[in-house]
């Protein structure tokens, strides 16, 4: 069954008036093995054999996080369960799942773990890591674009990704049945042939999961500051993209979506857009000036002085720091004095070009 709005209020309820957030399972078994049900089992081989690289198990994933929830308020087991969901209950129960993240922020941002270091000026880089995974390619995007958008007895099941490649937008794999390859004439006919109130259900859904991510980026936003929080566009991209396609096609049955559905992502929109006019956020995945390059190697240099401060990256990160700003000839002068004049050599000194 997929997750209604009752049971993720009941995900989002207090543990106790003393300790509203429970307590920290970090270094319990339980989440030990949540950490691991959650990864793909990678690709194997054994002499000639190769064993195909295994999903995870999402009943498993699903289970071990509910049961989490009984003793913890955690971002970390959130995001596990969002992504779970996905899998087990579809596009309701994604955006169910979205909702109680965005919950947890909005109620315990506080006191949810992982806690803010207060040590470090409660810096919520760990929070945000934990949030990126919902924009990640491998862990989130890649199922959401092959969750299906329609089911048709007749002609089968067909996802964004089914979509793209119709269209040419996207090439199959060497392992796609080419004689199953996608069409846009199969796709039309399943949306005609599917229940109308199940597609509908489904625009419900992925509209509702909007507003949600919208939401999770505002309320980021307001807590931490435009800079810090997270794009999350990526993942709002794709849903907005499932949106469209059902959109399309639930017009060509003669309806379209729910007015309810359209006036939620309306005012998500409209709160994440002001957010953003306060600034430019931390794009996951794409650096767009030297200023962030400089606070991402930071940040690197952080996690490895936390974690691992063994490590000798720090002291080769604080250097490079110092390079950032330097042309060729003074880095070179920097790193390999003897280097300059064997550089002067072959590229001509600066006094030779002026005189030129």
């Amino acid at each position: 069954m997929p997750m209604s709005v009752i049971e993720s209020e009941a995900l989002l309820d207090e543990l106790s008036a003393e300790a509203p957030c429970g307590e920290d399972l970090e270094y319990d078994t339980a989440f030990a093995e949540l950490e691991e049900l959650i990864q793909e089992t990678p690709e194997r081989q054994y002499g000639d054999t190769i064993i195909p690289a295994q999903p995870p198990d999402w009943g498993a994933v699903k289970r071990t996080a509910l049961s989490l929830f009984e003793r913890t308020r955690d971002l970390r087991i959130a995001t596990a369960l969002a992504r779970a969901l996905l899998h087990t209950d579809g596009l309701s129960g994604f955006a169910g799942g979205l909702a109680v993240v965005r919950g947890m922020l909005e109620r315990y941002w506080d006191g949810v773990y992982p806690l803010l270091d207060p040590d470090d000026d409660h810096d919520p880089t760990l929070r945000v890591n934990v949030l990126v995974a919902l924009c990640d390619q491998d862990a989130t995007l890649r199922g959401l674009r092959e969750t299906p958008l329609v089911d048709s007895r007749a002609l089968g099941r067909f996802s964004l990704r089914d979509v793209h490649i119709a269209n040419g937008l996207l090439t199959p794999l060497a392992t796609d049945d080419a004689a199953e390859l996608p069409t846009q004439v199969k796709i039309d006919g399943a949306f005609m042939d599917a229940e109308l109130e199940t597609l509908q259900g489904n625009a419900q859904a992925v509209t509702e999961a909007i507003a949600e991510v919208l939401q999770i980026e505002a309320t980021l936003t307001d807590l931490i500051g435009v800079t810090r929080a997270p794009d999350m566009s990526a993942l709002a991209g794709v849903l907005k993209e499932m949106r469209n396609v059902l959109a399309q096609q639930l017009q060509k049955r003669g309806v379209g979506l729910t007015v309810e559905a359209e006036a939620a992502e309306t005012e998500a929109e409209g709160r994440s857009s002001s957010a953003a006019g306060a600034g430019q956020r931390l794009v996951v995945g794409e650096i767009g000036s030297r200023e962030e390059a400089v606070r991402m190697l930071d940040k690197i240099s952080e996690y490895f002085e936390r974690y691992e401060p063994s490590s000798p990256v720090p002291l080769l990160l604080k250097r490079a720091k110092k390079l950032v700003a330097k042309d060729f000839m003074t880095l070179l002068n920097d790193l390999a004095p003897g280097g300059v004049d064997q550089a002067a050599l072959i590229f001509g000194s600066a006094n030779e070009e002026t005189s030129e």
